[in-house]
This record gives C-alpha cells, sequence and structure tokens, in this order.
C-alpha cells in the first residue's frame, strides 16, 4: 500500500538489479519472433511471480492478469508511487521540522531526519537540464539538511554546533553528524 511502496519499490529495484533482471521494470522487452524471446519471457515470468509474491494479496489480485512484470510495476507505481504529491511533501516537510534530538540518541536523531530526507527526495522531483545546476542543487539542498540538523540538536551540542558554523565551508552531512559524535565520545 502507499504506506510502504517507497520501501517496497526500493527493495524490489535493488533485488532486479543484483539479478541483472532491472531492465524488465524498465521496459525493455523482446518480441515474440526474436530468437531471445523465450528466455527472456521465462525471466519476466519469474519476475511476475516475484512481484505478486511480494505484494499484499489484495493488492496482487489487481494486477493478476496483466501480461509483463513492466505493466505490474507500472500499474503499482501509478497507484502508490505518490511522485510528486504535494501533499506527502508538506507532510514530510512538517514531520522534519517538528523532529528534534530530546531524548533521541544522536544515532536515532541522525537516522530519523535522514529518513525523513530520502523520502522528501523521492517525492519532490527536481528536472535539471544541466548537470552541473543539478549539482549545485545537490550541494544547497544538502547544506539545507545540515542546518537543520544542527539547530534541532539539543544545548549539550552547543560548541561544537558553533565550530562547524564557524568553518568556512560547511561540511557535508556525514561530515556533521561524525564530529557530532566525535564530540559526544
Amino acid at each position: 500500500n502507499e504506506k510502504y511502496y517507497l520501501k517496497w519499490s526500493q527493495f524490489v529495484k535493488t533485488y532486479l538489479k543484483g539479478k541483472g533482471r532491472l531492465s524488465h521494470l524498465l521496459g525493455t522487452w523482446l518480441e515474440p519472433g526474436d530468437p531471445e524471446f523465450g528466455v527472456w519471457d521465462e525471466a519476466d515470468s519469474m519476475i511476475m511471480s516475484w512481484l505478486w509474491d511480494s505484494l499484499d494479496p489484495t493488492i496482487s489480485d489487481t494486477c493478476m492478469f496483466l501480461k509483463t512484470a513492466k505493466e505490474i510495476w507500472d500499474s503499482i507505481h501509478k497507484t502508490y508511487s505518490k511522485v510528486r504529491d504535494v501533499a506527502e511533501v508538506y507532510e514530510i516537510k512538517v514531520k522534519t521540522s517538528a523532529t528534534k534530538q530530546g531524548s533521541r540518541t544522536l544515532t536515532e536523531y541522525a537516522n530519523t531526519l535522514q529518513n525523513l530526507w530520502q523520502e522528501l527526495n523521492h517525492y519532490r522531483v527536481f528536472e535539471m537540464k544541466c548537470p552541473k545546476d543539478a549539482a549545485t542543487l545537490k550541494i544547497f539542498i544538502e547544506k539545507d539538511w545540515v542546518y537543520d540538523f544542527l539547530a534541532s540538536l539539543n544545548p549539550k551540542f552547543d560548541q561544537v554546533r558553533i565550530q562547524i558554523l564557524g568553518k568556512e565551508e560547511i561540511p557535508s552531512l556525514e561530515e556533521t553528524i561524525s564530529l557530532i559524535w566525535a564530540e559526544e565520545s
């Protein structure tokens, strides 16, 4: 369902990529006249079975009679992905803004924010025409994450927060978390 779609789809894509079968979800298929069609069709049938097996029966029933793994994938994606869903983006932004370290360990706090940001990346799609602009936007977004992460840390990290913010260049999120962990130890 829509609650688990994001993690499910990531797992399926990674699994099939590891098996060398991701092309079946991306729409690369062979025509029945192709000499390799039989091998491709068997693999596609196996992937269809994997997809049905991995879904809740109430969901798999809705795509049981589709003809290819790609058709199943596309049907589930259109129904549950919520890509570009403005309300979903808003909800995640609200959760992100409300997330404070509080009684959480540093690891729990960092993981909570990172999970929310990854989810946000799924729903908020930027289509950049220029690779340089895409790289610049990525850096900008990651710096925002560092600011958000630092802003909601507990006061006991004020000293290291000041040191990080005093740097000429803001470190990456991973470097920032590492610096905070070093302070905690």
